[in-house]
């Protein structure tokens, strides 16, 4: 843990009007005023306003904080919620997003301006707006700069704010409020020394240079990363596990008797819920495949496991939970935390085959276990063992992590007040069954073109860390 110590005065405490404690607040609002030397952000952006022109509500792609991710290898990415697309939103989702839009909070911003988001803005959620993209709407929830001068314009500040003012910029957090968020007012505290501002007018176009080489490399090559889902759905298209024209089964009608109904102990009344075994019938994909669908219960079953008690462990554990595992692909990305004590109970994967999380399933945790390492996880995360020789786990796992299940999956949590999955309701789908050579077929191909991508990815990561490193060095002591 890092421990940051500083010194000041009561006195200097005082002129700090919220009484924020946080030792990383004090720490920059101290340097500032102790350097003399030194030109607010202000004086070079100001705050833009927060407006938009008319628009058809129902044919907006709408961003939210949310909506943005920001993976370290690739460039960040919007993807926006596009209400003109009902099959692609769920309607509850579009109804909350409706309503945001109705009470005010959206605008349109210039192109040119820097976006920052407000909440948790730790995550590097900066935004350089470009002619590209003028058909998306923002929520006010972003911190919107627009430039006065031409010494330092969006794309540079976007840089200058992931490397050498970003401390300063996590500093300026409202993290003695209880939780980070950021707000305009916390701008008037940001400045940047005269010293560090002659090296950007130095080093001005030497870092716009490879800013521009570097971000024209990444368009290039950003295209070639497949989806990890598109992969899955290509690779099964391909081996006819799905069909190329797969209706979801919505606008249907069915009709459900109160006994079915009685029979789910959390007496759910959504039509979504039950849409799922009576429109779809359990099946991730449609009937018409050219594989028997047998359903999970007859493939895996829950594991029996060891569950680990709070407090001081045995022995050291690598812990995973859902901060070090990649929603959507089952990867695990970080290997490292590894513990010796826990604050909750926990379970031990043991020798399980394959983990599924029961928290959050639309987002797809579902992992396949290392039986040579002794990893521990969260309770919601729950062990399987594979009871069927005619199934790989692999195979399972792509069936879970495919798009037909990510959009399926939410209609099993319907009446429920937290989005869990119940293991009979998991059990209860149906997956498609070929043969195990074609299964490892399906396998190899998809792991193939998954490294394909990751490939891409670190090229991109490279790319991006050429860019930080010269600001790093250019700009180094400011």
């Amino acid at each position: 843990m890092e421990i940051n110590f500083f010194q000041t005065s009561l006195a200097d405490l005082n002129k700090e009007k919220t009484l924020r404690f946080d030792v990383k607040f004090h720490d920059i609002f101290t340097k500032i005023i102790e350097v003399k030397d030194a030109r607010s952000i202000f004086d070079f952006f100001e705050l833009a306003e927060k407006k938009s022109d008319e628009y058809d509500l129902n044919r907006i792609k709408y961003v939210e904080i949310g909506s943005i991710t920001t993976k370290e290898e690739i460039k960040e990415e919007i993807n926006p919620f596009d209400l003109s697309n009902d099959k692609e939103i769920d309607i509850i989702e579009k109804e909350r997003l409706i309503k945001k839009i109705e009470n005010g909070d959206i605008f349109k911003p210039d192109e040119g301006s820097l976006l920052i988001a407000s909440v948790r803005p730790n995550l590097k959620k900066f935004l350089a707006i470009t002619k590209s993209d003028a058909d998306l709407h923002f929520t006010k929830a972003f911190i919107c700069l627009r430039p006065k001068q031409d010494l330092i314009d969006n794309r540079l500040l976007k840089y200058l704010l992931r490397t050498v003012l970003f401390k300063r910029l996590v500093g300026l957090s409202r993290e003695g409020k209880g939780y980070p968020t950021l707000k305009e007012n916390d701008l008037k505290f940001f400045f940047i020394e005269n010293e560090l501002i002659e090296k950007i007018k130095t080093n001005r176009k030497k870092l716009l240079k490879k800013i521009d080489e570097n971000e024209q490399t990444i368009l290039q090559v950003k295209p070639k990363i497949e989806s990890f889902q598109d992969i899955i759905d290509n690779v099964f298209v391909k081996y006819k596990v799905k069909s190329q024209k797969f209706t979801d089964g919505s606008g249907e009608h069915f009709f459900i008797n109160s006994q079915k109904i009685g029979e789910n102990l959390f007496f759910r009344l959504g039509a979504q819920y039950y849409a799922f075994f009576e429109v779809h019938k359990g099946l991730l994909f449609d009937e018409n495949g050219a594989y028997n669908q047998v359903p999970l219960k007859q493939l895996i079953r829950k594991h029996k496991v060891k569950v680990l008690k709070k407090g001081i462990l045995d022995q050291p554990y690598i812990l995973l939970d859902l901060e070090q595992l990649e929603a959507k692909t089952g990867r695990i990305i970080d290997e490292t935390n590894e513990v010796e004590e826990i604050g909750s109970d926990k379970v031990l994967f043991g020798d399980a085959d394959i983990i599924i999380s029961k928290l959050r399933p639309y987002l797809s945790y579902v992992f396949i276990n290392d039986k040579n390492k002794d990893y521990i996880g969260t309770t919601e995360l729950i062990p399987f063992m594979v009871i069927n020789k005619n199934v790989k786990p692999e195979y399972i796992k792509y069936c879970l992590l495919s798009n037909e299940y990510i959009k399926k999956s939410e209609l099993l949590m319907y009446g429920k007040e937290h989005p869990r999955i119940d293991i009979r309701d998991l059990l209860a789908i149906k997956i498609p069954l070929p043969d195990l050579e074609i299964q490892h077929r399906i396998i190899s191909e998809i792991q193939q073109r998954e490294e394909k991508s990751n490939q891409y990815k670190e090229q991109i990561k490279k790319l991006r860390e050429e860019i930080d490193n010269l600001i790093y060095e250019s700009l180094k002591n400011g």
